[in-house]
């Protein structure tokens, strides 16, 4: 996420909720607070809300917290005051660290199958190993499952 899309999914939230535009920018610890819960919150996409076909993605506290970085950079851009106070951001993590423990299990991906040696068995009778691409592939695959290794960190 960029911090144009924290901003984008401020107003948006700004825009749902009739906020007056002098009360947006610059932002209030309130509206902050508000905007960080209802954007991590699993809201009904069936809500009259979205009726004018806006588009609502829940995010990750992790996003939230790029969110809120937008927003700050945004008032440090404009010149204006910091949104925030220690006291604010210190409320505000409480929050969101209790949104993450009701949310618990809820926003993690499945567990996801293990590899075993029948799937690289068919994946080697896949590959061409004279192609230097397939036989690079091939060593990232052995690489990564005999180094215990996640993909990624093979194929960086």
């Amino acid at each position: 996420t960029s911090y144009g899309s924290g901003l984008r999914k401020f107003h948006i939230f700004c825009d749902i909720f009739s906020i007056a535009e002098v009360d947006c920018l610059p932002a209030a610890f309130p509206l902050i607070h508000s905007f960080a819960l209802w954007a991590a919150t699993d809201l009904d996409p069936h809500d009259a809300v979205f009726a004018d076909g806006t588009v609502f993605e829940t995010v990750s506290i992790p996003t939230v917290h790029k969110y809120l970085a937008a927003i700050r950079a945004w008032h440090l851009a404009q010149g204006w005051p910091l949104p925030l106070s220690d006291g604010d951001r210190e409320c505000l993590e409480f929050s969101l660290r209790g949104m993450a423990c009701m949310q618990g299990a809820s926003r993690k991906c499945p567990p996801r199958p293990p590899i075993t040696l029948a799937m690289l068995r068919h994946l080697k009778s896949e590959l061409f190993l004279s192609n230097s691409f397939d036989a690079c592939i091939w060593a990232m695959v052995m690489a990564a499952f005999f180094g215990l290794m996640w993909f990624g960190e093979v194929s960086v």
